[in-house]
């Protein structure tokens, strides 16, 4: 019997775009992308479970250290690292509540602001603009005389 499952009974994760290119982002490690997509998933069951905090207005997450170390197959220490640099780049905002309690992540939007698009470098000289001519310009064109203005 064949175990493999067809693409349409998979589940995927969404991973923002904007994370490709972006400035802001530039810095940030793909494991840390990737758990911040993780974060949004996990928003979705928070919303099931209407976890959320009536002071900020806001659903949150509760993401142990432990399921992410499951969810990103890593370590202690790395698990820990990703948590500090989404939270250094403002993509999370966590609330240790202490007493071997979850800590409460609240998960932040992404900056879209508007960056100019880089320009393309090609390897060719740019075109130079013909120069304005006069009407009374003329070019011999096999043998004929034609108005420099009309070859344009």
């Amino acid at each position: 019997m064949d175990n493999k499952l067809s693409i349409s009974q998979q589940q995927f994760v969404k991973l923002p775009k904007i994370f490709k290119g972006h400035s802001v982002y530039k810095g940030l490690s793909d494991s840390s992308i990737i758990l911040y997509s993780y974060g949004l998933d996990t928003l979705q069951i928070s919303k099931q479970n209407d976890w959320f905090d009536h002071e900020k207005q806001e659903y949150y997450i509760l993401y142990s250290i432990e399921k992410i170390m499951e969810d990103m197959n890593c370590s202690k220490p790395k698990a820990i690292r990703l948590r500090k640099e989404l939270e250094k780049y403002g993509l999370w905002e966590m609330i240790h509540q202490g007493a071997n309690k979850p800590t409460i992540i609240f998960i932040r939007e992404l900056i879209h602001s508007q960056e100019p698009k880089k320009k393309l470098r090609y390897n060719v000289k740019p075109r130079n603009e013909p120069k304005p001519v006069n009407k009374t310009d003329m070019v011999t064109v096999n043998g004929k005389e034609i108005d420099y203005t009309e070859i344009f």
